[in-house]
């Protein structure tokens, strides 16, 4: 899978999602969502939307349990991992769309 670019309005929305308003954790959050992104294909989710709204969820789970220092971190991962599994068994995300 190749990883798809990180367009400028989900970086800023990322940001928003964990707190944080200046360009110093670009990069990490950046490699984060990257690393949803591979997880989740990982996984078995094939169709990844970045304007979809629940990989979009997926994409904000994982960043707030990967971007906390606190307790509700473990919350937000196993939010992402229920959701991740969902994403998985449903047809509408595990199968590549058919042409024609």
């Amino acid at each position: 899978m190749t990883i798809p670019e990180i367009p400028q309005s989900l970086l800023n929305e990322a940001k928003i999602w964990v707190g944080y308003s200046k360009s110093v954790f670009d990069d990490e959050i950046v490699q984060t969502l990257q690393a949803c992104i591979l997880d989740l294909n990982n996984g078995g989710v094939v169709v990844i939307d970045l304007d979809d709204p629940l990989i979009k969820q997926a994409m904000k789970l994982y960043l707030k349990a990967h971007f906390r220092s606190d307790p509700s971190a473990d919350k937000f991962m196993k939010s992402y991992e229920f959701l991740k599994y969902s994403l998985e068994l449903s047809s509408d995300y595990n199968q590549e769309a058919e042409n024609g």
